[in-house]
Order: C-alpha cells, then structure tokens, then sequence
C-alpha cells in the first residue's frame, strides 16, 4: 500500500508514450496517453504531430514520458548467433563503428537478435528539446524493440508497426521487417489500438509493467532521467504542498478564532442561564441523595451472614446437582422511588438441576439439619426438555 502511494506521488496515474518515426520520408511524432485507475489501464488519447512544441500544447506541464526513436536516425539488423553478449552483438552487426558515440539496444529472443543504434548527440538533442518544452523523458528506446512489452498481449503472429512487420510465434520475436505498413487495429486485453500507434502505446504501459526484456547501453541515461525527473517531481509536489499547508493554516487559524469568538458568546449566554438552572441542580441533586441512600439501605440489608449461606449451601452441594440460580433475601414488591425497599429477610430461594433424585433427598435433609435452617420448602421438582429434573426450593432460616 505505501509503495503504490509513493509512485502515484511520484508518477500520477497518466502514463504518456512519444513515437518518432517517419512515413515516406516525412517524420512525425506519435503520443499516447493511458490512466491508470486502481488495476486498469484505460486509453485518453493518441494522436499524430510534427512538431514537439505541438506535443507540449497537449500533455500538462512536467509530464512524464517514455520516448521511442524509430525514424531515419536509428539503424537496425537482425541477426542469428549463439552469441549472448550485447556489445559483441552489436560489433557484429555493425562492424565499423565507434561504439562511444552510439546509444544501442539489444533484442534477443533465443538465437535471433535484434540490435538497434542511434547517435547519442541526436538522442541527446531530442531529450532536451522535450525538456525545454517542459516533458520530461525518464526512459528510451530504439527502433522496434519495445514490442516485446506487448507481444504476450497479441494473439497475432504478424503485427504491424508503424514502419514495420514484426512476425511473433510461441510468444517470441522471430522477424522485424521494415516495409509497407497497412493500418490494422489490435485487441491488447480490451483495448483498441491501431499499428500506428502500437509502439507509442507500448511505452507508455512499459513505465506501468516495467516487463522490458531488451539490454542496452542506455541504463546511466535512465538513471540520470529519472533521477532529474524526481527532483523536478519532488520540487513540483513540494511548491503544491506548501501552498496547501499554508492555505490549511490560515484556514485553521480563521477556525480557531471563530470558534473561540462563538465559544465567548455561548459562554456568556451559559452564565446567565446557570443562575436559573442553579435550583434545578440543586433538586436533583436531593433526589440523586435519596436514590443513593435508597441503594445503600439495599446493599446493608444483605449482611455479611449473606456470604456465609452462600459458601454452607455451595459445599453441601453433591456432584449431581447443579445449582443455576441463588437469591437471597428476594424482594417482595416491585421497588418504587420514595417507597421503602420490602424484603422476604429470612429466605434463600435457589434453584437448578438434579440428575440423581436420591441424592436430592439426602442434600435436603442435609440442609434441614443445619442449625440456621428452620425449614426446607420444595417448590418445584420436574423434568426439563432435556430430561434432567430441575428444582426450586426454598429456605427459611431460623435466626438471621
């Protein structure tokens, strides 16, 4: 829960994917933005610009953003080897280059390999033209690669890009073939997205799925990205904040005094009504008294001799009888206020279950033989639902 807070903080829930990549010669950039809500992924918007001030009119201020370079200035191969090492991939895809001035980005899928390479001075330019028109790009791609964020989402085996025709079986690459491309829409788990903007729509997810499968020598860009895309966040969010934090404090401030001014009101209002209610008081302060001695009286009318029935009865008692209820001294009338509390003084009525009726008998003559009992009544003696006899007696003493 903490950490999906922490990256809604730092992320939001808009996810933005930009492809640049180009049509009979003519460049143009494709953008694709996705929301997140809860688990799901929905679509807002995908369009086709030419120019990036074009893409900054659209997004909001510091959105975050995941670029994919697929035009002209990116040059791709494909080959097969056994061969697992990205650089030495690369060599041998382009043999003469100077790998220092090139940002690349391998593909492998068992034993075909799919190397991309840009300049990084171009790949420079584009971030921080995007920069100056406040997107901030966190992560990059080459060419065709990022379709491997999605290729478990298609069930089709020939998918269509923007400027290619990338062939998937037993969910791998096998083929990525620039050619002309025809539009065609694909399904990915209930969204509809065209070729067109397939590789834009793949960014922007892969910054939620985080399921990239490439190696590139681009991770230290990425960690400077986003890192300088943190402190822009933290920066952002620490101005909003503040400014909520103060607007919070004039806020309570203007509560506080407002209510400490009604609370003077209501105090002043209070102490001219005490003056009135003050005999009120006084009166149910007598009859509180009275309640009190009424309470009193009731608890001192059950001695300490109480206790003393108590624990003579509860060892008389044999193993088959169970006792369920005791009441000693019970009250004779219903208690009324004002009225003095009437008990039956010398009586214990108890009550319970007896499973053996011989040793019924013998407890009652027990009890009769004890010298503050004056007589044993047996008011009930019966057969419950349960087929345990239950029983009733009553116990009067002889000098309480």
């Amino acid at each position: 829960m903490l950490n999906r807070f922490w990256t809604y903080l730092l992320y939001g829930n808009r996810f933005c994917g930009i492809e640049h990549t180009s049509k009979n010669e003519d460049e143009y950039i494709v953008v694709s933005t996705v929301k997140q809500s809860k688990n799901e992924l929905n679509q807002e918007f995908n369009l086709e610009l030419k120019h990036i001030k074009d893409v900054s009119e659209k997004l909001s201020k510091n959105q975050h953003a995941f670029l994919v370079i697929n035009n002209e200035k990116v040059l791709s191969k494909s080959l097969q080897s056994n061969q697992s090492d990205p650089q030495k991939l690369v060599y041998n895809s382009f043999p003469n280059i100077n790998i220092e001035d090139f940002y690349f980005e391998v593909l492998s899928e068992k034993n075909n390999h799919f190397v991309s390479i840009c300049r990084k001075d171009y790949v420079d330019s584009l971030i921080k033209d995007y920069s100056v028109h406040n997107i901030l790009i966190t992560s990059i791609s080459l060419g065709n690669s990022i379709i491997s964020t999605i290729k478990s989402f298609i069930k089709e085996q020939d998918v269509f890009t923007s400027n290619a025709l990338v062939t998937i079986e037993d969910g791998n690459v096998i083929s990525i073939d620039k050619t002309l491309v025809e539009e065609k829409f694909y399904d990915l788990n209930g969204l509809r997205v065209s070729n067109a903007e397939i590789l834009s729509f793949s960014g922007a997810i892969q910054s939620v799925v985080k399921n990239n499968s490439t190696i590139s020598n681009l991770d230290v860009k990425h960690h400077v990205l986003q890192n300088e895309f943190k402190q822009t966040r933290f920066f952002s969010q620490f101005l909003k904040f503040s400014g909520f934090f103060i607007l919070g404090i004039l806020l309570v401030n203007f509560l506080f005094f407002n209510h400490y001014f009604n609370e003077v009101n209501n105090l002043r209002e209070i102490t001219t009504i005490n003056e009135s209610t003050k005999q009120r008081i006084l009166v149910l302060n007598e009859s509180v008294s009275k309640k009190q001695k009424l309470a009193e009286d009731l608890l001192k009318s059950n001695g300490s001799r109480s206790s003393f029935y108590v624990n003579a009865i509860i060892n008389s008692l044999p193993e088959t009888i169970l006792l369920s209820e005791y009441d000693y001294q019970p009250v004779i009338k219903r208690i009324k206020l004002d009225k003095p509390v009437i008990l039956d003084t010398k009586i214990i009525i108890a009550s319970g279950e007896s499973s053996d009726s011989e040793l019924f008998s013998i407890w009652i003559t027990k009890l009769e033989e004890m010298d503050w009992v004056k007589k044993v009544d047996i008011v009930n003696y019966g057969i419950t639902s349960n087929s345990i006899p239950d029983f009733e007696i009553k116990i009067s003493l002889d000098n309480d």
